[in-house]
C-alpha cells in the first residue's frame, strides 16, 4: 500500500514537472525564438539574390549553407555549448561580464579593461539590433500585402510604420502582460512554416540532397568573388540565435533546448527547403516565402506573419529593456526610471526612456529603407558583432577557470574554434557597411561612448570623494561627544566604499543638527542576479549613536530601501516610520570640452548625471521624510 502511494506521488510530481517543462517550452517559442522564427520571411530570398542565380547549384548551395549555419551557430555553439555557463541561472552578455567581475571600478588591469570594452561593445550592438529587428520583421511581413494584390503596394510602408509606432506605444500600457499568448501563436507559426515547406518538398524531393555540407563548400569555392556577400546574406538565417543565451534565466536550458530541437529547428529547416523546392519547380523567386501560399491561404499567412513579426519585435524590445536595467544596476549606465509589470519575473519590465529612443530610431529606419531587401544590408552586422563579443567573454571565463587537464584544454580549444567562426561571420558582414551597415555601428558607437563616459565620470567622482574622506573622519572625532539636538533618527545614504557621508558633516557643522541615531546605509549591487535573504544585510556599530549598514542586492532585484532595512532599524530601537532619510546630490561640474583629453567624456557624464534618476526615486524613499542636500563637485 505504501509503495503504491509512493509510486502515485512520484508519478504526480513527474506529471507536474512535464507540464511545467511543456509550458516553458511553448513560452520560449514566443520570447526566445520570435526573432529567428521570422527569418524565413527574408533570409532565403536575400541569400539567393546575393548568389546572382536561381539555378539548382545556387539553390542547393544556399540551402546547404543555411542548414549548416543553423546546425553549427545555433545548435552546436549556443544550445550545446554557450548555455553550459550561467550566472546563478542567468545568461547573456552582462551575466558573463558580472562573472568576470567587470562591474568593478577599481584595480582593473588592462586585460579587464579590454574585456569591459568588449562587453560594452556587445551590449551596444544589441541596442542596434533592437532598432533593426522590428523594422525588418514588420516590413518583411507586411510586404505580403503586395503579394495579395499589387494595388496594395503603396500601403506597405504606412502600415509597417503604424504597426511599429503602435508596438512601441503600447509598451507604456504594460504590453508584457500579453506574453502568455506569444507561445501558442508562435506554435501555430512554426507549424505553418513546417507544413508549407513539406508540401513543396513532396513535389520536389530532390531538394533534400542539399542537406549535404558538400554543396555549401563547393558553392563558396566556386564563387570566391561573392563568397563574402553570400555568407553575409546566409547569416540572416541565424540572427536571433543570441536570444537563446540572453533569455536563459526566464526559461532555463532544458525548455530552450526542447523548443529548439523539437519545434523551431525542424520547422525552419523544412520551410527553407520548401522555398528551395519552390524555386526549383519554377515558382516564385521575388518573394520565395509568400510564394509557398496561394488562394485564401495567402491572406492568412500575411496576418500570421504580421503577428509573428510583432511578437519577435516585442521580445527584442523587452530584452533591450532588461539589458538596460541590468546595465544601470551594474553601473554601466546612469539610473533611469524602470516600470515593472510582474512581481515575479524581473525581465518583464519597461525602461520608458530607452523604449522611446528605440521606437523613434526604428520609425526613422522604416521610413529610410522602406523595404526588407534594402534593410537586410544593415541587418546582421550588429548581431554578428554581439555574437563575437559573447564568445570572447565566454572564452575569457573558460580561461579564468582554475585547474588543468584534458577537459579544460578541450573546452578552451572548442571555444577558440567558435571564436574564429564568429570572426569569419563578422568579416562576411563587413561588406554591408557601405550599404547601410554603418547604421548599427553608429548606434553602437554612441551607446559605447555614453557608457564609457558614465564609467569614467563615476571613477573620477569616486577619487574626488576619497580625497575628502580622511578629513571627514578627523572632523567626526572632534564632535564625537556633542549632544543630540533632535530625538529623531536619520538614515544617510553613503556611496559604497566611503566611510562618512559629506551630508552628515554638513548638517553637523553648518546646521548644528545632530540626530539621536545616525545610520549610514550603502547599497551594493553584487555581480549575481539575486542575493538571498540571509546575505542581504551586513551591520556594524561604529559608536552607540552611529551604525553602518550595507545592503547587498543582485542586479536583477528591485530595491525598496525602507522595506529592506526596516527590521534592522527596529532592532536598533529606531522607529522606521519616523526616520528621516538624508541624501546627498553631488552635481558634477565638467570642465571645458577641450580643456583635457577626457573633456568630452566629462561633459557627457555631467549631462547624464543631471538626467539620471534621483536616489530618492531609485531607492523608493518616502518623499515626505527625505531631505536632499545638493553640492557642486568639479571634475
Amino acid at each position: 500500500m505504501i509503495d503504491t502511494i509512493a509510486d502515485a506521488s512520484h508519478n504526480a510530481r513527474s506529471d507536474q514537472g512535464a507540464a511545467l517543462n511543456l509550458s516553458l517550452t511553448i513560452g520560449a517559442l514566443g520570447v526566445v525564438f520570435g526573432d529567428i522564427g521570422t527569418s524565413p520571411l527574408y533570409a532565403f530570398k536575400v541569400a539567393l539574390a546575393a548568389s546572382g542565380s536561381a539555378g539548382q547549384t545556387a539553390v542547393f548551395g544556399v540551402l546547404s549553407l543555411i542548414v549548416w549555419a543553423l546546425v553549427i551557430v545555433v545548435t552546436a555553439k549556443y544550445v550545446f555549448w554557450i548555455l553550459r555557463v550561467d550566472n546563478a541561472g542567468e545568461g547573456g552578455i552582462l551575466a558573463l561580464a558580472a562573472l568576470l567581475r567587470l562591474d568593478r571600478r577599481h584595480d582593473m588591469k588592462p586585460y579587464s579593461f579590454m574585456l569591459l570594452a568588449i562587453a560594452l561593445a556587445g551590449g551596444a550592438l544589441l541596442f542596434g539590433d533592437a532598432v533593426l529587428t522590428p523594422a525588418i520583421s514588420v516590413l518583411s511581413a507586411v510586404e505580403g500585402l503586395g503579394e495579395i494584390t499589387s494595388s496594395l503596394d503603396h500601403l506597405i510602408v504606412p502600415v509597417a510604420l503604424a504597426i511599429v509606432i503602435g508596438l512601441f506605444a503600447v509598451q507604456f500600457l504594460g504590453a508584457g502582460r500579453i506574453g502568455k499568448a506569444f507561445g501558442p501563436i508562435m506554435l501555430v507559426w512554426f507549424a505553418m512554416l513546417g507544413v508549407s515547406g513539406i508540401i513543396q518538398i513532396v513535389r520536389m524531393p530532390m531538394v533534400l540532397e542539399a542537406v549535404s555540407p558538400v554543396y555549401a563548400i563547393l558553392f563558396l569555392a566556386s564563387h570566391p568573388a561573392i563568397a563574402s556577400a553570400i555568407a553575409g546574406a546566409v547569416f540572416l538565417a541565424v540572427t536571433g540565435g543570441e536570444a537563446l543565451y540572453a533569455d536563459l534565466g526566464q526559461f532555463g536550458r532544458r525548455a530552450i533546448t526542447s523548443a529548439w530541437m523539437f519545434i523551431a529547428f525542424p520547422a525552419l529547416v523544412l520551410n527553407y527547403f520548401g522555398q528551395g523546392a519552390l524555386v526549383l519547380s519554377g515558382g516564385a523567386t521575388d518573394n520565395t516565402f509568400y510564394g509557398l501560399f496561394n488562394g485564401l491561404c495567402l491572406p492568412f499567412a500575411v496576418v500570421l506573419a504580421t503577428l509573428a513579426s510583432i511578437i519577435a519585435s516585442q521580445a527584442v524590445i523587452t530584452g533591450i529593456a532588461s539589458l538596460a536595467s541590468q546595465s544601470m544596476r551594474l553601473d554601466f549606465l546612469p539610473s533611469m526610471r524602470i516600470q515593472y509589470f510582474s512581481p515575479t519575473n524581473p525581465h518583464d519590465l519597461l525602461a520608458p526612456a530607452v523604449n522611446t529612443i528605440v521606437g523613434i530610431c526604428t520609425a526613422i529606419v522604416v521610413l529610410s529603407f522602406r523595404s526588407s531587401d534594402a534593410l537586410s544590408n544593415a541587418y546582421g552586422i550588429a548581431v554578428a558583432g554581439a555574437m563575437l563579443s559573447t564568445t570572447a567573454l565566454y572564452l575569457a571565463h573558460r580561461v579564468a577557470q582554475p585547474g588543468s587537464g584534458v577537459w579544460r584544454t578541450l573546452s578552451v580549444g572548442i571555444t577558440v574554434l567558435f571564436l574564429l567562426l564568429d570572426l569569419v561571420l563578422v568579416a562576411a558582414n563587413l561588406g554591408k557597411l557601405e550599404a547601410g551597415g554603418l547604421l548599427p555601428i553608429g548606434l553602437a558607437f554612441a551607446v559605447v561612448f555614453l557608457a564609457l563616459s558614465w564609467r569614467i565620470g563615476q571613477m573620477r567622482m569616486g577619487r574626488l570623494q576619497e580625497a575628502d574622506e580622511q578629513g571627514l573622519r578627523d572632523y567626526l572625532k572632534s564632535c564625537a561627544n556633542l549632544p543630540a539636538t533632535t530625538k529623531r533618527s536619520a538614515v544617510f545614504l553613503v556611496r559604497r566604499g566611503a566611510n562618512v557621508p559629506h551630508t552628515l558633516v554638513e548638517l553637523t557643522d553648518l546646521a548644528a543638527a545632530r540626530f539621536a541615531h545616525s545610520i549610514l546605509v550603502s547599497v551594493r549591487t553584487r555581480a549575481v542576479p539575486r542575493v538571498s535573504q540571509e546575505d542581504r544585510i551586513q551591520r556594524s556599530e561604529i559608536r552607540p549613536d552611529l551604525t553602518r549598514v550595507v545592503v547587498n542586492v543582485g542586479y536583477l532585484q528591485r530595491i525598496n530601501l525602507p522595506s529592506l532595512i526596516a527590521a534592522d532599524l527596529q532592532s536598533l530601537g529606531v522607529d522606521p516610520e519616523d526616520t528621516v532619510y538624508i541624501v546627498g546630490l553631488e552635481r558634477p561640474v565638467s570642465p571645458s570640452i577641450f580643456s583635457r583629453w577626457l573633456g568630452p567624456f566629462y561633459v557627457a557624464y555631467a549631462a547624464m548625471a543631471r538626467l539620471a534618476l534621483r536616489p530618492a526615486d531609485r531607492f523608493n524613499l518616502p518623499p515626505t521624510r527625505t531631505l536632499e542636500l545638493g553640492m557642486p563637485r568639479y571634475l
